[in-house]
């Protein structure tokens, strides 16, 4: 219910905004997205559509009794809020993209839908409108729209809207309460899955192995389940926006690299929460702020693209002799940065260079990101986490 949200007195802007204004695209959007990360808010930002709140009973009831009089009284520029909440309006949303397209071009249908449930919508749309609407996906605030931002800031209350406009709020509190009724309520329920407590385990050991290779089979048995229920609800945290799979690049001309993928959470302040840690000395000791780092780096990485409608071609890279590099990023016309996220900026080593090489793709630069500023190196360009954005979009070929 993002509406819930008080903007009134701080407004972040949103990288994607320029992209969602300029963009033309089928009868139908749909903003995908968690919960609270100010999906309807950014749509009523935008000033181009007016709200239709399904979370109200008394709407939800009249377009539960007919929809095709709600939609005729309420004008033809909407924004669906929670639209999952009236399954009945799907079927209707249908029949008008059908009959602008076979009876009159310019009836207008032009909406707006949001939903936090992602297995809901995503069954809704796939039963009701496909072919019939665009994409877009909206996650927590990044480094480059929070650009006065500390390490500690994205650990503890992350890019959450909220947690950032209200700093008297208690972000322990509030991630609690976000994983225990988005997470373990919402998005269980949705998909059915009867084993709640060892879907709750699977969450936080998947959280203890950030950045770390994946084990499947040792998050299964230790989740005690089986790998094909374990991978079915990864795949669900993916569609529903909680985490993210990063891949091994791979190439026929070395076959000396891993293939086994790592697993992040798409905002980093979940998997600190999901954790246990209260305070950033203790973490900042502690073996897993280098994974933590990673996971915020590599998540305004795909921001950099997301945040613009490009689909994030992101991987990273290691051998068997244990030979790494935290993240390959592909563009659009196929050439390629390739990074190491570090705490301090320092420089590549020989065989970090030479696996690259062994690549034989165009690599257009590569990086050194950090959370502060430092030199460059022989070869290596140190980027501040803050300017990623304007980094990667430097390099994009025009037009993208």
């Amino acid at each position: 219910m993002d509406h819930a949200l008080d903007w009134s007195s701080m407004w972040f802007d949103r990288d994607i905004e320029q992209f969602l204004r300029i963009n033309s695209s089928l009868p139908i959007k749909i903003l995908k997205g968690p919960r609270q990360v100010g999906k309807t808010s950014l749509l009523e930002h935008l000033k181009t559509h007016s709200p239709v709140y399904f979370d109200d009973l008394q709407v939800r009831r009249r377009a539960e009794a007919d929809p095709r009089f709600f939609f005729d009284q309420m004008g033809s520029k909407l924004i669906l809020d929670e639209a999952t909440l009236v399954p009945e309006v799907f079927s209707e949303l249908k029949r008008r993209v059908d009959e602008s397209r076979r009876v009159d071009k310019k009836l207008a249908v032009d909406y707006w839908i949001t939903g936090s449930n992602q297995t809901l919508l995503q069954r809704a749309v796939r039963e009701s409108l496909a072919g019939r609407a665009s994409y877009y996906d909206l996650n927590t605030l990044s480094w480059h729209e929070l650009p006065h931002s500390t390490l500690e800031d994205f650990f503890f209350r992350g890019g959450w809207p909220e947690l950032r406009k209200d700093s008297h709020l208690n972000s322990t509190r509030y991630l609690n309460d976000f994983i225990a009724t988005f997470i373990e309520k919402d998005i269980v329920v949705a998909a059915g899955i009867e084993r709640r407590d060892a879907f709750a385990k699977c969450l936080h050991l998947t959280a203890a192995r950030i950045g770390q290779l994946w084990n499947s089979a040792d998050v299964a048995r230790d989740s005690g389940v089986d790998a094909t229920t374990l991978q079915s609800w990864i795949s669900l945290l993916q569609q529903n926006g909680v985490l993210m799979k990063l891949p091994a690049y791979s190439s026929n001309l070395n076959s000396r690299l891993i293939k086994t993928p790592k697993i992040y959470f798409e905002d980093v302040a979940l998997a600190t929460r999901l954790q246990g840690w209260v305070e950033f000395k203790p973490l900042y000791l502690s073996s897993q702020f280098g994974f933590l780092l990673e996971n915020l780096a590599i998540t305004e990485v795909a921001r950099s693209f997301t945040n613009r409608g490009l689909p994030a071609s992101l991987f990273y890279l290691r051998s068997k002799e244990k030979v790494e590099v935290d993240l390959v990023i592909e563009l659009p016309n196929q050439q390629f940065i390739v990074a190491e996220v570090k705490a301090t900026p320092n420089g590549w080593t020989k065989e970090q260079h030479a696996l690259v090489d062994s690549l034989k793709i165009k690599v257009v630069e590569r990086w050194i990101i950090s959370p502060q500023r430092g030199a460059n190196f022989k070869g290596v360009r140190a980027i501040e986490f803050k300017d990623i954005f304007d980094e990667i979009g430097r390099l994009l070929p025009e037009g993208s």
